[in-house]
């Protein structure tokens, strides 16, 4: 080989492009950041490239794949019911797996009756040791625990008057409830019952929920009383709205009532 020819294949050597080593992810690798908020609901992701593919695994059971997305950010704002358990994001040959624990927060309970108006008139209702109502007189309103005046530091209730404005035989001892102003941050309310303070109580699902339940009080012939009684005091019927989110929390708001018999002797 002549000097030339040798010199020649030395700078060619030189001037080949060398192999391209890869490690970890390579050229389509990417870093993947992902964020949730909103008890869950709401899921944020951010890549160093574009993004794949996002599939949310809902609470519910539900799978949800987002593609074509063709870009670096990515982010769904989900309502009640959307919680979402886990995200998986893929960007080039990365994927990441996020996933969601929420900090449930507990129910607050609301527990309302329907009343006449309280007008401070005889013939409606007005205050006395709480509110006192006329039995026999048309409900129009929804009046709630907290609309109820307290005795001092004990808690107020309602006296739902008969024979005293009107003829004892136009009273009505069906009352009417709802619970339906119930809530919950997480929005997450699972279920419901209601205690009706003479043994007897009814409960369900919060997909229908406590909305115009009418209990007809019935007189027991034994104990003289409609209620089974509240703090010594058999004469009191102690309401009981209660309300149970998924995570067993749970919240409760009574309300106390009696049945007064105002004829004359």
């Amino acid at each position: 080989m002549s000097k030339r020819l040798s010199v020649t294949l030395f700078v060619w050597c030189l001037a080949a492009p060398a192999a391209t080593a890869t490690a970890g992810h390579g050229n389509s690798g990417a870093i993947i950041t992902g964020s949730f908020a909103d008890s869950c609901r709401d899921f944020t992701t951010h890549s160093t490239k574009d993004i794949s593919y996002v599939k949310l695994r809902y609470a519910s059971g539900l799978v949800v794949k987002h593609e074509n997305i063709n870009g670096p950010d990515w982010a769904v704002d989900g309502g009640p019911g959307e919680e979402i358990d886990s995200a998986r994001v893929k960007s080039g040959t990365t994927r990441e797996e996020f996933e969601c624990a929420a900090a449930s927060t507990a129910p607050t309970a609301l527990l309302e009756i329907q009343t006449p108006p309280i007008d401070q008139t005889f013939q409606h209702c007005w205050e006395f040791f709480g509110l006192a109502c006329d039995q026999s007189s048309p409900r129009t309103e929804w009046t709630s625990v907290g609309d109820v005046p307290n005795q001092g530091t004990q808690p107020g209730f309602f006296h739902w008057g008969c024979g005293g404005q009107s003829h004892p035989s136009l009273c009505s001892f069906a009352i009417t409830f709802r619970g339906i102003g119930s809530s919950d941050p997480d929005g997450d309310i699972a279920s419901w019952s209601l205690d009706f303070g003479d043994g007897t109580s009814v409960s369900g699902a919060w997909s229908s929920p406590p909305a115009e339940l009418t209990h007809t009080y019935v007189l027991q012939p034994v104990s003289g009383t409609y209620c089974t009684g509240v703090g010594g005091a058999p004469y009191l019927c102690g309401v009981t709205l209660t309300v149970t989110d998924p995570a067993g929390q749970s919240d409760s708001e009574t309300l106390l009532m009696a049945f007064i018999d105002q004829s004359p002797d």
